[in-house]
C-alpha cells in the first residue's frame, strides 16, 4: 500500500463530528457534591477508587485549612483594631499627664494671696504657666507658627482675616499677625491669624 492509500484510509476513518455530537459535548454537567463524590468512590475499583479516596482526603484538608485561615484573618484583624483603640487611648493619656503639670501653676498662682503681690510679679507667674504649656506642647510634637511682618503669606499655614496695606510691605505678605498658630509636621492644628497686604 503506498502511502497515497495509507493517507486516504486514514481520512476515511476520521468522521465529522455531527450536530447531536456536538449537542452531548454541550449538555450540563451534575453538580459535583460531597455526596456524589461518595457514590462515585463506592462505585470505582482498583487504582481508581485509592486515587479518588486520596483526592477526597486532600479536599477535606484544603477545605479545613481555608476556614482555619479564614478564622486567622478574622482575628489578626479584630487584634488589629483593639491594638489601635489601645495605642490611640494611651497616646491620649500621655498627653493629659503631660499638662497635668501646667494646670499645677495655675492653681498655685490662684491660691496665691493677690495683695501680697504686685501686677509685674502676677504677670510672672502667668509667663512661667505659659512657657511651661508651651514646652508641653514642644514635647508632645506642636511646634508654634509665628510668622514675621514681612513674609510671605501661606495659605498652608496662615489665615487671613483681613487685607490692610503698610509702607515697605508687598502685596500678598504678612502686615500683622493678630494670632500664632500650632503644627505638627504632618498636621497644621490651627492656622496663624494674619492681615495681609492687598
Amino acid at each position: 500500500m503506498t502511502t497515497d492509500e495509507v493517507n486516504a484510509a486514514s481520512d476515511e476513518s476520521i468522521e465529522e463530528p455531527t450536530a447531536e455530537d456536538s449537542g452531548d459535548a454541550t449538555q450540563e454537567r451534575p453538580e459535583v457534591d460531597d455526596a456524589l463524590l461518595g457514590q462515585v468512590t463506592d462505585e470505582a475499583e482498583g487504582d481508581v477508587r485509592i486515587c479518588l479516596e486520596w483526592l477526597q482526603d486532600e479536599l477535606q484538608t484544603a477545605k479545613e485549612d481555608r476556614l482555619r485561615a479564614l478564622a486567622e484573618v478574622k482575628n489578626n484583624q479584630r487584634r488589629a483594631t483593639e491594638n489601635e483603640v489601645r495605642v490611640s487611648r494611651a497616646a491620649v493619656a500621655g498627653a493629659l499627664r503631660s499638662i497635668l503639670s501646667t494646670l499645677d501653676q495655675l492653681d498655685l498662682a490662684l491660691v496665691q494671696n493677690t495683695a501680697d503681690m504686685t501686677a509685674e510679679q502676677f504677670a510672672q507667674g502667668v509667663q512661667l504657666a505659659r512657657d511651661e504649656f508651651v514646652k508641653t506642647l514642644a514635647d508632645l510634637g506642636a511646634r508654634i507658627i509665628e510668622p514675621e511682618v514681612g513674609d510671605e503669606f501661606d495659605p498652608q499655614r496662615h489665615e487671613a482675616m483681613l487685607q490692610q496695606p503698610a509702607d515697605d510691605i508687598a502685596s500678598g505678605c504678612i502686615t500683622m499677625v493678630m494670632q500664632p498658630g500650632f503644627e505638627t509636621d504632618v498636621h497644621v492644628l490651627r492656622a496663624a491669624k494674619v492681615a495681609v497686604a492687598p
